[in-house]
């Protein structure tokens, strides 16, 4: 019996790895040249691997499904013929008497000269490598004809944890995900094609309740009194996302609150508003005359089961970490149970509200009169940004809009605190956040 180590053709130069997916033939069988062994897939392209040579197969090495670096043996051939081995870059494989035909996987390349990169500027530092894939490798066809097939979108797959080399996603951990969470994928919207009611009441006449037509008089008389403008940016929220996942649950098991995101929302607006540049944007306009307040009792708008409240967390500047979250979630909870008292939705200096809990991602708010100003959030989702040297990446961000006076403020003020709110966020430290 004859061996010699055969290796597969190069997939090309960024194939470093390949996903076994399924056997064609079982140990003992005999195969012909050429006879189709086993399929494989790389991140870009699914291939069949073919026999080298007649002979019969002695062993297989690696089990389906596992995806092996090139260059791996995959499966031992047996053969009465001597197969010449075409020698490649960085082969060390010693010759000698034929031996059976060892198949393995694609060889990476040995990678270009390159010169050597000059030194960075001290005056830049330098910023750590990104992965172009936003922490997951390139997703393979197989993969994305399975996400295809459930309606499966690239941010529902890059929240799915990866055992592949790198932590990708291979088909297994997709199928995982498919049969554990088959009830959180989206489902379907059913079709119909006759009218939405058969009832002779067509028209349903609802007056306001008391509630709703003070938030009526108080919008209408946002937009017809208060010329307001818009800006808005986008928000990176990858150490934010970080700090929070890492840390909820002993939040809430030493506290009893459950630790959101509006927390950090509120930080990076007192953060800004502490730059005197930004001092503008917190106050109140009445009869001409702009209020500046050098201090932030904070509107939150709630949406309740009678409509939109905005109680006020007086005092949000002096706050703790954790008398900050502990305070946002007893307002929040007493606004939805209409338990506020009348104190506590009054003398805001600013607002936050949060539309992306509706999954929107920008939203243009109004006013709060006589506030200057207010700050809306967008949902929190992966998203392909833009990375330095033209690379692009998927990180968790958010949309940012902040509506605010143009009596009071120019576009430049406005869009110098939306800045600063965006850089407080992305620049949080984390290291004074005791709790």
């Amino acid at each position: 019996m004859y061996r010699a180590r055969v290796r597969m053709p190069r997939m090309g130069t960024s194939v470093h790895e390949s996903t076994v997916i399924e056997w064609k033939i079982s140990v003992g069988d005999q195969v012909s040249k050429g006879d189709p062994l086993v399929s494989a897939e790389s991140d870009k392209v699914e291939f069949e691997i073919e026999a080298p040579s007649t002979g019969v197969v002695k062993e297989i090495l690696v089990d389906p499904e596992s995806t092996v670096p090139v260059g791996e043996v995959l499966a031992v051939l047996e053969t009465k013929e001597e197969v010449v081995e075409n020698q490649t870059a960085g082969d060390t494989s010693p010759s000698g008497p034929p031996k059976a035909s060892e198949w393995v996987a694609p060889v990476a390349p040995n990678k270009p000269r390159e010169k050597p990169a000059a030194p960075p500027s001290p005056s830049r530092p330098t910023e750590p490598p990104t992965r172009i894939d936003g922490g997951n490798r390139l997703l393979s066809p197989r993969v994305q004809r399975l996400a295809t097939d459930h309606g499966l979108d690239i941010a529902a797959i890059s929240s799915i944890p990866g055992t592949g080399s790198g932590g990708r996603v291979t088909a297994r951990d997709l199928k995982k995900f498919i049969a554990e969470e088959k009830d959180a994928l989206p489902q379907s919207v059913p079709l119909s094609f006759s009218p939405i009611t058969e009832d002779k009441e067509r028209e349903v006449h609802v007056p306001f309740s008391r509630l709703r037509r003070r938030i009526a008089e108080n919008l209408t008389r946002s937009v017809s009194e208060i010329p307001q403008a818009t800006t808005y940016l986008e928000i990176d929220m990858s150490r934010v996302v970080s700090w929070r996942d890492a840390n909820k649950d002993s939040f809430a098991k030493k506290h009893g609150t459950r630790l959101t995101f509006t927390p950090f929302f509120v930080l990076a607006i007192i953060a800004a508003l502490r730059d005197p540049g930004n001092a503008r944007m917190n106050g109140s306009c009445e009869n001409g005359t702009l209020t500046i307040k050098r201090y932030v009792n904070l509107g939150l708008a709630v949406d309740s089961p009678e409509g939109l409240v905005v109680p006020v967390l007086t005092g949000a500047d002096g706050m703790n970490f954790v008398n900050l979250t502990q305070g946002l979630a007893d307002i929040s909870k007493r606004a939805r149970g209409g338990n506020l008292s009348p104190a506590e939705v009054k003398d805001g200096t600013i607002t936050l509200t949060n539309f992306g809990t509706s999954g929107a991602l920008f939203g243009n708010p109004i006013i709060n009169p006589p506030q200057v100003a207010i700050i809306g959030t967008g949902t929190i989702s992966p998203r392909p940004v833009a990375l330095s040297k033209g690379r692009l990446g998927v990180k968790p961000t958010m949309g940012l809009s902040t509506t605010f006076d143009h009596r009071a403020n120019d576009g430049m003020a406005a869009g110098h605190f939306a800045a600063s709110i965006q850089a407080a966020i992305e620049g949080l430290d984390f290291s004074r956040l005791e709790y």
